[in-house]
């Protein structure tokens, strides 16, 4: 072999190792195809930028609508829809194309019965439909309201509005201690129940569940249920920062996570009507805590960096095992693919359920649609937006991903960096554990596309300004986003002065 091709190959198993790296405050795994070169490749080649223009208009069209409460900027991307109240068939729900937003919420209990039945848990373990229907519900009613999705009447009559009365109440809303009503656009029952689904398919269309037992099923979506139970709108840090009692409660760890878990357990444990785990035994009530607390915890975004090693750590040794299998038979391999879980493995079969969980928390940017993936990115900038904005009030440092989201543009580069360095290097890995999901970064790298050209188009527009403003004699000092920040003009030719 010559020394060039040595270093080439050299230089190509450097590439193909991964990168340990943060970012915006999160440790990060970028896996090979992941690493900033390749990701300043893609970059390089962006579609036509008349993409863009279909981006800003793929609402879809409605007669009853249903509007945000309160004045909250969607850009157009949030898709305004007439809501179904009909309860799909098994067949529907096991389509990446099943959207739970086109649902009302009520609607989505008898979905997550249907996906236990699917499995047959219901006789196998002996549960109750009108139980699990019962915790269901008081786990929609858990979840804080989706302002985007509350029912008002559009046919109103145009009154004249008291100005100050106005101004008075935005005020009042802005005071999170004047008001005891939380809005969540995101962190809502319709993300609860998308976990839910999507946890399933990675179950049934993805091939997990060759690898587990009914138990661990149960666990994985009765877990995505509450993952994220009595959410605030904002995150673990804000808690801390604000030394709350849950903070202290839970030692500033997994913050949220933990505190979702204790109620999702407890509402068993203090409300008969409720207990949908009564008909497990002892045994199997210790297991199914410990195996939904693990995998809850598991969506903390902290705990993310090692979530993409422990699955990377799979990947190695699967591959060594099966070269192994192979090497030591004589005839052919009976398997075509490296075989990366044991399911009488008890820790492989909680890594599956961690994994899962954590992969469904963050898989709005593969969704199959981008019209879908676009909805659930405004709504989670909202949240981002309006804790930003609390942040402020009280004086405390200001999270700097969730700080100025206000165009289309910025929103953009936050959705290209998280898929490029949470998602990407995740599913990308998910795609080799389980061949059924290698799409989804597909998609997820199709949707970055649909990012990218709303970036290109903002920077076009800007070129053709300052190009426009210096004939003009004017220059534009920065350009930000969808508005003009600050303008600074000058002259570049003035006869009065004898130039």
């Amino acid at each position: 072999m010559s020394d060039a091709n040595k270093d080439n190959d050299e230089a190509d198993e450097d590439k193909n190792k991964p990168i340990y790296t943060v970012w915006h405050g999160y440790n990060v795994v970028l896996t090979e195809n992941c690493h900033p070169s390749e990701m300043r490749k893609r970059e390089s080649t962006t579609p036509p930028l008349n993409e863009a223009a279909a981006f800003s208009n793929n609402t879809t069209q409605r007669t009853a609508v249903r509007r945000s409460s309160g004045k909250l900027e969607d850009y157009g991307w949030l898709r305004q829809l007439d809501l179904r109240n009909d309860v799909p068939t098994i067949d529907e729900i096991r389509d990446w194309k099943f959207d739970v937003l086109q649902f009302e919420d009520t609607v989505l209990i008898q979905v997550f019965i249907k996906l236990l039945e699917y499995y047959n848990l219901l006789e196998t373990f002996n549960l109750d439909r009108d139980t699990l229907a019962r915790y269901a519900n008081e786990v929609m009613n858990l979840h804080h309201k989706d302002c985007y999705y509350q029912k008002v009447d559009i046919e109103q009559k145009d009154e004249e509005v008291d100005e100050e009365k106005e101004i008075e109440k935005e005020e009042e809303e802005k005071d999170n201690s004047k008001s005891d009503i939380i809005l969540c656009e995101y962190h809502n029952w319709y993300h609860a129940m998308s976990c839910v689904h999507t946890s399933f398919l990675f179950l049934t269309l993805g091939g997990a569940d060759e690898y587990l037992n009914p138990i661990d099923l149960f666990c994985i979506i009765f877990g995505a249920l509450i993952h994220d139970l009595d959410h605030p709108g904002t995150n673990s840090d804000f808690e801390v920062k604000r030394s709350t009692s849950l903070a202290k409660l839970y030692d500033n760890d997994a913050v949220l996570e933990r505190h979702s878990i204790n109620m999702g357990l407890s509402m068993c444990q203090k409300n008969p009507e409720l207990d949908c785990l009564k008909p497990f035994k002892e045994k199997e009530k210790e297991y199914i805590a410990h195996y939904v607390g693990e995998s809850v915890l598991a969506t903390d975004p902290a705990r993310h960096g090692g979530i993409v090693k422990g699955a990377l750590e799979f990947v190695e040794k699967g591959a060594q095992n099966y070269q192994q299998q192979s090497s030591s038979t004589t005839g052919e391999s009976d398997s075509s693919e490296a075989s990366y879980f044991d399911r009488s493995n008890p820790k492989h079969r909680q890594f599956i359920g961690r994994l899962i969980l954590h992969s469904a928390d963050i898989s709005n940017p593969v969704q199959s649609s981008f019209d879908v993936a676009a909805d659930w990115a405004i709504r989670v900038v909202t949240e981002f937006t309006r804790q930003a904005e609390k942040e402020k009030q009280l004086q405390l440092p200001v999270t700097e991903f969730m700080d100025g989201l206000d165009s289309k543009y910025k929103i953009s580069k936050l959705q290209i960096g998280f898929f490029n360095f949470m998602v990407k290097p995740l599913f990308h890995t998910i795609g080799i554990l389980f061949p059924k999901l290698k799409m989804l970064e597909e998609w997820g790298v199709k949707n970055n596309l649909q990012y990218q050209a709303v970036i290109d188009e903002h920077d076009l527009e800007q070129k053709v300004r300052e190009s426009m403003d210096m004939k003009e004699g004017r220059v534009f000092e920065h350009y930000d986003g969808d508005k003009q920040v600050k303008e600074v003009e000058e002259s570049v030719y003035r006869k009065s002065s004898g130039f």
